[in-house]
């Protein structure tokens, strides 16, 4: 997520945390977890690299306990009448036009293939 032009970091936080979030948690019916990871420092892993900042402040993690895709299950998942009060609060804090959602497939390692989890 990026914030709005001209809003501060602290007051983009403030703002996602203590109202837009709560606001989801309140309207989302299938939503069972919600993590938002803000983007407190960041640098190219090549030293040499010459990159932009990464063009966002937080990424946004919605979990929902269902079957199927966001494509086949997102009218059941954010309702019109939902997306609608979600978008109308986004315009506080967001630059809408920044913004994109994708779907994923989480694999994660098996904490005992992990070298810090060996004694």
């Amino acid at each position: 997520m990026k914030r709005k032009e001209g809003m501060s970091f602290e007051a983009f936080r403030d703002y996602y945390e203590n109202n837009h979030a709560p606001l989801a948690a309140s309207l989302c019916p299938h939503l069972v977890k919600y993590t938002r990871t803000y983007i407190t420092g960041w640098q190219p892993l090549a030293r040499s690299a010459q990159l932009p900042e990464p063009g966002f402040d937080c990424i946004t993690e919605c979990w929902y306990d269902v079957e199927g895709t966001w494509d086949e299950r997102k009218m059941d998942l954010l309702p019109a009448e939902v997306f609608k009060q979600l978008a109308a609060d986004e315009e506080n804090f967001l630059d809408r036009r920044a913004n994109r959602m994708v779907s994923t497939e989480l694999e994660t390692s098996e904490s005992d293939t992990l070298l810090g989890n060996r004694g």
